[in-house]
């Protein structure tokens, strides 16, 4: 990824699969406040599995009458909801960019969190990706939050 430079407003989103904040920094360089633009907690994120999807298999007609137990492969309810918010999240970072609410982006997330959150992004949101760094910082808050996002874009220059 490029260097944050002075390119007007940037959005750093810190997350990871069940909470993101998303933050704006006016300029590029890295004294700047940063500010929070939104906060997302995904409603699921908390949910067993089982609370998610059936328990069940479903039975379906063999033929000749017989009848047993249809499995069928089927994406993990959980993996589904952090696909669900990586897209919510992602669909943020696009209508900013799209909107002209800021310039650039980076994202600070839990690995594979990450990838699926970049798996989302529009192609303009894309090329205004300058840094990420596979990282999960929400178990930090407030100067100490600061503090490690400031240095995981310093390090990730």
């Amino acid at each position: 990824m490029t260097k944050l430079r002075d390119e007007g407003r940037t959005w750093i989103l810190v997350a990871n699969a069940a909470r993101a904040l998303c933050y704006e920094r006016k300029g590029g360089t890295l004294d700047r406040e940063l500010s929070l633009v939104a906060d997302f907690q995904d409603p699921f994120a908390r949910s067993k599995a089982s609370d998610l999807a059936s328990d069940r298999a479903g039975y379906e007609s063999i033929g000749h009458g017989q009848q047993g137990s249809a499995y069928e492969a089927r994406t993990d309810a959980v993996t589904k909801g952090h696909d669900a918010f990586a897209r919510l999240l992602a669909n943020h970072l696009n209508q900013g960019i799209a909107a002209n609410r800021c310039a650039a982006l980076a994202i600070l997330a839990s690995s594979p969190f990450l990838g699926e959150i970049k798996g989302h992004l529009s192609e303009q949101a894309a090329k205004a990706l300058r840094q990420t760094a596979s990282k999960d910082l929400l178990a930090f808050a407030g100067d100490e939050l600061m503090g490690r996002i400031h240095h995981e874009l310093l390090v990730s220059e």
